[in-house]
């Protein structure tokens, strides 16, 4: 991959996680006490103290479940395999960051 490319999926993820498609991906898991119990009682007892209450995994698995129906409603396209690898390469990047700071399985403030 040439370090423009990089550039432009740095961007793109930087922009995607922080967009109101993922919001609202994790708004709604955040509060599904059907399917993810835990999670959600978690989030609803953190809001009480203004926290979060997600893992960082959580949000890590987040962003690429979120990414993949992105990519899914995205019909025109025909499946990028290079931008693809790399969004989640980036993805395993912030993964592996918080994996190895002892922070992935921590509660976010």
């Amino acid at each position: 991959m040439t370090p423009a490319s990089e550039q432009r999926i740095k961007a793109f993820v930087d922009e995607f996680i922080r967009s109101e498609y993922v919001s609202n991906w994790t708004s709604e898991k955040d509060s599904d006490f059907i399917n993810e119990p835990d999670r959600a009682d978690r989030c609803y007892t953190a809001a009480e103290c203004g926290a979060d209450g997600k893992t960082h995994a959580e949000v890590i698995e987040d962003w690429r479940e979120a990414f993949t129906a992105w990519i899914r409603d995205k019909r025109l396209w025909q499946e990028p395999e290079r931008f693809i690898a790399g969004v989640n390469a980036q993805f395993d990047a912030v993964e592996a960051w918080h994996e190895v700071h002892g922070s992935l399985f921590t509660e976010i403030g």
